[in-house]
């Protein structure tokens, strides 16, 4: 049996994965669901996060105690801190997945990746501009606009898990997964097997972009799943029968 470490993306917090964790722990796995260093349960102000070891740290700290390997998965920017562990502690992982997440080539950034004519110029990013908050600590999320964050994060989700997402929301994730310069290199991250989960309605990380990045760093192994950007609300399921496939 395989231990998984699920890694949640801006703004979100580790429970959102309960329904995926659940499904996998019932098939005899084991999981964890860690928070990042200002989101969910975890106390670190936001504004002393200024880079990607900080805010990754509580990552670091679960895959350092697990006993062997483990799977990284990494939702969304949380595929930032997929790729910096990948470089840091190869030893410590099994596989790498990303989960309609951001994977950036040495070098390179998530930013710039959202800094693209494909990115800015896609009608849903368009829209979801106006629930976006750029400021001096981080990336904000306007939680009044509820509709706007339901369409763009959630758009195949029920009226339940919307509800339970906009009340664990954080309102700022710190720039530092943004704009983190890959590390990666052949000899470590690149000889570690790595999967990318495609969700091709995805609204807040269009699909073109998703594959930018598959073609900036190739060698993945691309699953498919037909839902928007939050698929372990949608489609937990689907999501552990990939996840339990790949162990």
């Amino acid at each position: 049996m395989a231990t998984f470490i699920l890694i949640h993306g801006s703004w979100h917090w580790g429970g959102c994965f309960v329904k995926v964790a659940n499904i996998l722990a019932a098939n005899g796995h084991a999981v964890i669901t860690p928070d990042l260093a200002s989101h969910g349960f975890d106390p670190t102000p936001t504004h002393s996060v200024h880079d990607l070891p900080t805010y990754a740290a509580p990552v670091r700290a679960a895959l350092e105690q697990v006993k062997g390997k483990a799977i990284l998965v990494g939702h969304s920017v949380g595929g930032a801190t997929c790729t910096w562990l990948g470089e840091e502690l190869p030893a410590k992982i099994s596989a790498l997945v990303y989960l309609t997440g951001f994977m950036a080539p040495a070098g390179k950034t998530a930013r710039d990746f959202v800094m693209t004519p494909t990115y800015l110029k896609d009608p849903a990013i368009v829209e979801s501009q106006g629930m976006l908050r750029l400021g001096k600590e981080g990336l904000g999320l306007d939680l009044s606009k509820h509709e706007l964050i339901a369409r763009s994060l959630f758009s195949d989700c029920t009226a339940h898990d919307i509800k339970v997402a906009l009340a664990n929301l954080v309102r700022v994730t710190p720039h530092a997964p943004f704009t983190a310069i890959s590390p990666i290199t052949n000899g470590r991250y690149g000889k570690l097997p790595r999967h990318y989960i495609e969700c091709l309605e995805d609204r807040g990380l269009p699909l073109a972009v998703q594959r930018e990045m598959q073609a900036a760093v190739p060698g993945a192994t691309v699953h498919q799943l037909k839902a928007g950007h939050s698929p372990f609300f949608s489609a937990p399921d689907k999501v552990a029968e990939i996840l339990m496939a790949i162990a």
